[in-house]
């Protein structure tokens, strides 16, 4: 007679849920983004077309309906629940392993996070989010690798019932962090919904081994430490509290608001009383065009008026003496020390005087950027 071992119903709906979004989501990547790169894209398209929406109604009323059925079914104890509960389980496990490992695959053959010779062109600051973190995870082959290798081992994993809890644990820390880069830096939906299904899954199957992770936590990483709980409560307050005092004078005392601080273009520039050339920054890494101010007390010298020439510009910190109207720069290559006297004629406009050398230099700045956190 087939075993009547039941569980909750909200628990068969989530699992019902999650097998006909695997079948819908699976055949939409397999189908429609896999095989239209190596095959007629036009004809995979058209069968996508009309397969695809069908495909919909059957997961909604399967997510809706096979709950239903099944609850019907094990109170007239004709099914056997957890031979049930053991199929569905193993279609969201291989659904996962074979969508989290093709991204995985992806990263290691250069088909994501592949090189782009147009972000590779273009100014970091006119960059969307989703490009910034295409740039930025791009930039190692062996970071995205190891992110790889990662994502592949925990797929292997969740096809074996036994190595399923491990693969999670391998897992949903990757995943829950995939998730929020793709929300807070604009990656495109589909790809943020794909994350999402994937952790969401991750933490049904991370649920589904509450029962082995609950000791864990209560015996084991909890078990408590024989020590006065005066003692004990003054410890955690220090830990924590010397995290935040050193931030809060930090961000408070160190690293103040500066009025300067902003972008700052270099409508003229005199040495000796003469005025330069508007080319010579063209081969002068001195011929200062546009200076960088930040908050946080680093400045950033560029000869290039089009764009931050990271390979030309020269970048040191800048001290505001209090009491006169100066700063003090260090520049950090070459290594040296320059005196400017500052002249704020408004908050819109300033002038640099300083001496380079055997130079007299006299620069006539206008802000064209205020800092952000003004």
């Amino acid at each position: 007679m087939p075993q009547t071992a039941k569980n909750p119903w909200w628990h068969k709906s989530i699992l019902s849920i999650l097998v006909a979004l695997a079948c819908v989501n699976s055949f939409s990547s397999v189908f429609f983004f896999r095989l239209t790169t190596v095959t007629n894209w036009g004809i995979i398209n058209t069968i996508y077309k009309y397969m695809y929406p069908p495909l919909i109604v059957l997961g909604i009323v399967f997510a809706c309906g096979f709950p239903f059925y099944w609850r019907a079914r094990e109170k007239a104890g004709t099914i056997d629940t957890e031979k049930v509960q053991a199929v569905l389980v193993a279609i969201v496990r291989y659904w996962l392993a074979l969508e989290i490992s093709g991204y995985g695959f992806g990263k290691l053959f250069g088909l994501q996070f592949g090189e782009s010779f147009f972000r590779s062109d273009s100014i970091v600051g006119g960059l969307s989010g989703y490009n910034l973190t295409w740039n930025y995870f791009g930039h190692s082959y062996v970071f995205s690798s190891i992110i790889a290798v990662i994502q592949i081992a925990g797929s292997i994993m969740l096809l074996f019932r036994r190595t399923t809890l491990p693969g999670v644990l391998i897992l949903l820390p990757v995943m829950i962090n995939i998730v929020l880069i793709d929300l807070f830096y604009g990656i495109p939906v589909p790809a943020t919904l794909n994350a999402i299904y994937f952790t969401v899954g991750l933490a049904y199957l991370f649920f589904l081994h509450w029962d082995i992770i609950q000791p864990l936590f209560t015996k084991i990483l909890l078990r408590p430490i024989m020590v006065a709980q005066p003692l004990k409560q003054l410890v955690r307050v220090l830990v924590i509290g010397c995290s935040l005092g050193f931030s809060v004078y930090v961000s408070g005392y160190v690293i103040t608001k500066q009025p300067i601080a902003g972008k700052w273009r270099v409508t003229k520039t005199l040495r000796n009383n003469v005025e330069a050339s508007g080319n010579d920054w063209q081969s002068d890494n001195s011929a200062w065009q546009n200076i960088y101010i930040e908050h946080y007390k680093r400045i950033t010298c560029s000869p290039n008026p089009y764009f931050a020439d990271v390979k030309r510009s020269q970048m040191g910190e800048y001290a505001v003496n209090p009491g006169d109207s100066s700063i003090t720069v260090r520049m950090f290559d070459p290594a040296r020390n320059l005196l400017i006297h500052v002249n704020h004629v408004n908050n819109n406009t300033m002038i640099w005087k300083y001496q380079n050398g055997i130079d007299t230099v006299e620069l006539y700045l206008e802000r064209s950027l205020v800092a952000s956190h003004e």
